[in-house]
């Protein structure tokens, strides 16, 4: 069987998915992975030999089976004109009648979702176990914390007190800061850390040289985003800070992790607005909580 994998077009999701894809690899190692423009240079790092595809159309040519990673109605349909005679993926947005193959979909997301991704990789013949890839890129960069203050999903993720924990941690370890996130996120970043010392914003690194500079790193702190995610893959203390999704589904996988949850009971929601018009969830969380679970992970590490 030749396979095609169409890979999530969201970073976190994308990392929470190599444990799946690492199965398929060993499967299928002249696999290709179809992926979007937006994250396709993460996958160089870890799977080097790995092709890729990242246009919007892919042709069937010898290829017999895609699995659809991507649950939206219009990859589905993508997969469908590509010709391709097997189609594998999740059963909803109503697509069912576009895959040869669709999978019930699970329940709820009591359990995490990098499961749901090993699960589709079952379905394609994976029999392996997941493992964590390792980069195939060089450190770079000085030793600092890095900052994920960001979050494209919405203002619902994005924890309004970074400020205050930076001067906190500075003030304990002195290390540089550094606020990494897009150029869209740019203003708000160099908001969020004016006047902060020994800090940079670092907007315009490829996923390359973030996962270099990242590999540099002695703490990352962010909102659920994908930042964290790859801080956590590279085995960097890595903190996330939960208000309307849930660390139980999303929380970063990785040995130095810890996740900061809200006690609002209308969390999570999901949604990428609050409703109330400011993220009460994670207003309630302080600069202190946060600082201090940074503080027990970092004496977990230097335990080991």
């Amino acid at each position: 069987m030749s396979l095609v994998v169409r890979t999530p077009n969201w970073l976190g999701d994308l990392v929470m998915a190599f444990p799946a894809l690492s199965m398929l690899f060993e499967k299928y190692p002249r696999m290709i992975l179809w992926s979007h423009p937006r994250v396709s240079g993460l996958i160089p790092v870890f799977f080097p030999s790995i092709r890729i595809h990242t246009d919007e159309r892919i042709r069937s040519g010898d290829i017999t089976t895609l699995l659809l990673m991507t649950d939206s109605f219009r990859s589905a349909f993508q997969g469908f004109l590509s010709r391709i005679p097997n189609r594998i993926g999740y059963r909803r947005d109503m697509r069912g009648i576009l895959l040869t193959e669709a999978i019930d979909p699970p329940p709820d997301r009591s359990h995490h979702h990098s499961l749901d991704y090993e699960r589709l990789a079952v379905a394609a013949g994976a029999t392996g176990k997941p493992i964590t890839p390792m980069p195939a890129v060089d450190a770079e960069g000085r030793p600092h914390t890095a900052y994920f203050a960001g979050a494209r999903y919405g203002s619902a993720k994005m924890w309004p007190c970074f400020r205050e924990l930076a001067q906190m941690i500075y003030s304990a370890g002195g290390l540089p800061s550094v606020f990494y996130g897009s150029p869209e996120e740019e203003p708000v970043l160099r908001e969020l850390s004016s006047d902060l010392p020994l800090c940079e914003v670092r907007t315009d690194l490829t996923l390359p040289q973030l996962v270099s500079h990242l590999l540099r790193a002695e703490l990352a702190v962010g909102n659920d985003s994908g930042g964290v995610h790859v801080s956590a893959l590279l085995g960097t203390p890595t903190v996330t800070i939960f208000g309307s999704t849930s660390s139980r589904w999303t929380a970063p996988l990785g040995r130095f992790t810890s996740a900061v949850n809200t006690n609002r009971q209308c969390s999570p929601c999901f949604k990428p607005e609050c409703p109330f018009g400011q993220p009460l969830c994670l207003n309630d969380i302080s600069a202190e909580e946060v600082f201090f679970a940074c503080m027990r992970l970092m004496e977990t590490v230097s335990d080991e």
